[in-house]
């Protein structure tokens, strides 16, 4: 099985492009888009890049390629637009990865918004990490994390995934410890744009389970057959 990865895209339209493009490819079978999808500091600003461009983009996939695009929103993101993606769910044109899962392919695709708290005035998509953790038993109780896919829009505290300009490790601790203990499958994460710069390193272990922040609006290659992952661009 073969997906595309993308993340904090903030409404860049050449990256939107890029992975629909990239997502007419036959061997490809589905597209995750991990969270901080639009673009605007007001929820109007955001309602209306929905609206005018994303909406109609995604329809238009859906309709031509019938490929599942997987999706949610992140901390960056306006909550009082979720109605958008509800609809575009009901409709079949999404699958809305907000604290929920899907099976896919033998595989379960689980979804997870929220971020640890920060320094931004938007607090829609914040939680505590005693909230966090409760809220990942609570998504995973009536599946097996090993066989599970997690996007999470936090990284791992601690790790080479979360490090901000001055290699301060910012990431959630409440998903650090749930991944250490769970070992899922995979993992995806974004939210700390910079941190593939600061360590030099977009992928890292913890125990059995692979960890993946791509940045800021990198497409990256997922085959889970033997669980490779690759930038579009890189050998």
């Amino acid at each position: 099985m073969k997906f595309l990865y993308v993340t904090d895209t903030h409404g860049t339209r050449t990256v939107y492009e890029k992975m629909f493009d990239l997502g007419r490819g036959k061997d490809i079978d589905f597209l995750v888009f991990g969270g901080d999808i639009t673009s605007g500091v007001n929820p109007n600003g955001q309602k209306f890049f929905l609206e005018s461009y994303l909406v109609p983009r995604l329809k238009e996939f859906r309709k031509h390629f019938g490929k599942p695009v997987f999706i949610m929103m992140g901390n960056d993101d306006f909550e009082s637009n979720v109605r958008i993606l509800r609809r575009l769910s009901r409709q079949r044109i999404i699958r809305k990865l907000h604290a929920r899962y899907y099976k896919m392919n033998g595989f379960n695709i689980a979804g997870y918004p929220f971020v640890n708290p920060t320094p931004f005035l938007l607090k829609d998509w914040e939680k505590t990490e005693e909230e966090i953790g409760k809220d990942l038993e609570t998504l995973s109780k009536n599946i097996n994390p090993k066989k599970t896919i997690y996007v999470f829009h936090a990284p791992p505290f601690g790790t080479k995934l979360d490090m901000l300009h001055n290699r301060e490790h910012k990431g959630s601790r409440a998903i650090a410890d749930f991944i250490k203990r769970e070992q899922p499958l995979l993992s995806l994460h974004g939210h700390i744009h910079e941190s593939p710069e600061v360590s030099g390193v977009t992928k890292q272990r913890i125990g059995k389970t692979l960890c993946v922040n791509p940045g800021n609006g990198r497409i990256i290659l997922v085959d889970t057959e033997g669980m490779k992952i690759k930038e579009i661009g890189q050998e």
